[in-house]
């Protein structure tokens, strides 16, 4: 189908919405650096019947994979940073820079087009979301420029990795390039609780049934997410603009099962950003 990636790509934004409300329940049974590790060894071990031809890849693309692990990573050290000092609210707002990045890298490193139907659409997803994360605002912590720059290049990084899967995604098949991933991500996560020589809950972690649910999760919605920057007519801007859907899920989680307020007011933002996706994707 000519469009079938905008879908996959949106079904892909609804997984990792849904990851969002994972995380939270999950982080009440163990830590950050267990979670990690532990849904991303997951993941590795359930892509390995789907991987056969992942050792006939090339070095250098093993290489490049392994550069698109650790680019996932630093965006991840970074917003662990940014978080622990910046209230949650304003790192919502930074979080919106990660657009304006992938915009550029689509424009001036793709040659993708950038049309006046693109320019709203993603003035209507920053609206909706910035109102989103104003509502949620709280504390009064003040933020320095370091801890402003560590937000900034969580974003950069982000959207940086966004950029690799479609060009890498031109050279290699998604099963390969998962594998690949998946492995080095593993590795790079092991070697944090190693480093950091955090302890593991084994007992904590053998009821904490959101960390395998989130390895589903996560292999299907990066499956679904490379096939589509596969696909020929599939666009980085564009689909930046979509991801942003996750924003439904994320809502209608903290509303139905962590009870959060304003639900009418979100729901409301939440219809701005897909009026946003719907100008973008079909002006």
């Amino acid at each position: 189908m000519k469009n079938s990636w905008i879908l996959l790509i949106f079904i892909y934004a609804l997984l990792k919405g849904s990851r969002d409300g994972m995380k939270k329940a999950a982080l009440k049974k163990s830590s950050s650096g267990e979670i990690l590790f532990f849904y991303t060894l997951l993941g590795f071990i359930l892509t390995i019947p789907f991987s056969q031809g992942a050792f006939s890849l090339s070095p250098l693309y093993i290489l490049f994979a392994f550069l698109k692990a650790g680019v996932v990573c630093t965006a991840w050290m970074f917003s662990l940073v940014a978080l622990k000092k910046m209230p949650v609210s304003l790192f919502g707002i930074v979080d919106l820079s990660r657009m304006i990045f992938s915009t550029c890298f689509g424009v001036f490193i793709l040659g993708e087009s950038f049309t006046l139907g693109k320019g709203i659409g993603i003035f209507l997803v920053i609206t909706g979301l910035l109102l989103v994360n104003i509502k949620k605002e709280s504390g009064s912590n003040a933020t320095t420029i370091p801890i402003l720059v560590a937000a900034l290049l969580n974003c950069f990084f982000n959207a940086l990795s966004g950029t690799m899967d479609k060009v890498l995604m031109q050279y290699m098949e998604a099963s390969q390039l998962q594998f690949w991933y998946m492995l080095f991500m593993t590795l790079i996560y092991g070697a944090v609780l190693l480093i950091r020589k955090e302890k593991i809950s084994v007992k904590n972690l053998k009821t904490n049934y959101w960390i395998p649910i989130m390895s589903i999760s996560l292999v299907i919605g990066d499956r679904i997410l490379f096939v589509a920057n596969a696909h020929p007519l599939s666009e980085v801007t564009v689909m930046t603009v979509i991801k942003q859907a996750s924003v439904i899920v994320t809502v209608l989680t903290g509303w139905l099962a962590f009870k959060e307020k304003h639900i009418l007011y979100k729901i409301m933002c939440t219809l701005i950003v897909l009026a946003g996706i719907f100008i973008a994707v079909f002006l």
